[in-house]
């Protein structure tokens, strides 16, 4: 069997829930988000041998931005075993109204970070004083913050860095490794920006969203990404995830994690990347 905790999945009820990012015509404009588009439950992340699932952490799905603790009232309502949380946040938000947010969220014990998507402004909110001193206020109440940017956006890992340097307790985790696109001109700016990170000792890189980039990527484009990456952050700094649903639009969720599992690394190599750093990174 291989254990399994999932870092970075989404579960939707749109009876409770706005997600308005899934409507048709709302971005992001993809011809088959109608598969998604959709309930997801428990039961939808359910594995069988020889993958034993053992937790997983929520990240925010935009069930409601304005009003984010609602979305973990309804999580927590579920009863799920060994689950965290990740909320939304706003962090242009003024301090009062970030502290009062941070103080909300604070009620639910699954919570362990929160993030804003940042994506293409990425560079102009880690520049925002009000979004500096907001990450600061993450940092003192021991959240991670859950970073989601593209690597090949040098200005954007700039600021970042910065603010790794103000704020070095503020514990980091990169979606997506960034998005990795090894067969465009970016890849190898993506490579020198993501070195760049890989010196921080509170920064952690989570390696999923292979279908954002390309519905039929293959396990060889997988095998690439990931063995670069513990090759630059060593192997207690990777975790691998499964964006469920989104990883649907490729393959199923069974069928992710089995294909995880075929990876060519070692047995323990294999157990940090899919149990044991997520475990550490989000305390279970």
């Amino acid at each position: 069997m291989m254990k399994i905790i999932d870092p970075h999945l989404h579960l939707f009820d749109k009876t409770q829930g706005n997600y308005a990012w899934l409507a048709p015509d709302a971005p992001p404009f993809w011809e088959d988000k109608a598969l998604i588009n959709k309930n997801f439950s428990l039961d939808d992340i359910r594995t069988t041998a020889p993958i034993e699932h053992c937790g997983f952490v929520h990240i925010e799905a935009g069930f409601d931005n304005s009003s984010p603790w609602r979305e973990l009232a309804w999580l927590e309502s579920l009863a799920a075993d060994q689950m965290k949380t990740v909320a939304c946040v706003d962090l242009t938000q003024s301090t009062a109204q970030f502290n009062a947010t941070l103080d909300r969220l604070c009620q639910y014990s699954s919570l362990c970070g929160v993030r804003h998507i940042l994506d293409e402004n990425a560079y102009k909110l880690l520049q925002n004083s009000q979004v500096q001193y907001n990450l600061s206020q993450i940092a003192e109440r021991d959240l991670i913050f859950e970073c989601q940017l593209n690597g090949a956006d040098t200005q954007a890992i700039d600021a970042l860095v910065l603010c790794l340097k103000r704020e070095p307790t503020l514990k980091i985790v990169i979606n997506h490794a960034a998005f990795p696109a090894p067969l465009s001109s970016e890849y190898v700016i993506w490579q020198n920006n993501m070195s760049r990170l890989s010196h921080w000792d509170n920064l952690f890189v989570k390696a999923s969203g292979w279908e954002m980039l390309n519905r039929a990527y293959q396990r060889q484009h997988m095998q690439k990404i990931i063995s670069w990456l513990l090759d630059r952050f060593t192997e207690d700094k990777i975790m691998l995830a499964s964006n469920f649903p989104l990883c649907l639009f490729s393959c199923s969720y069974q069928s992710l994690w089995h294909c995880y599992s075929q990876l060519d690394f070692s047995a323990s190599q294999l157990h940090a990347l899919v149990y044991a750093n997520a475990k550490r990174c989000y305390g279970f």
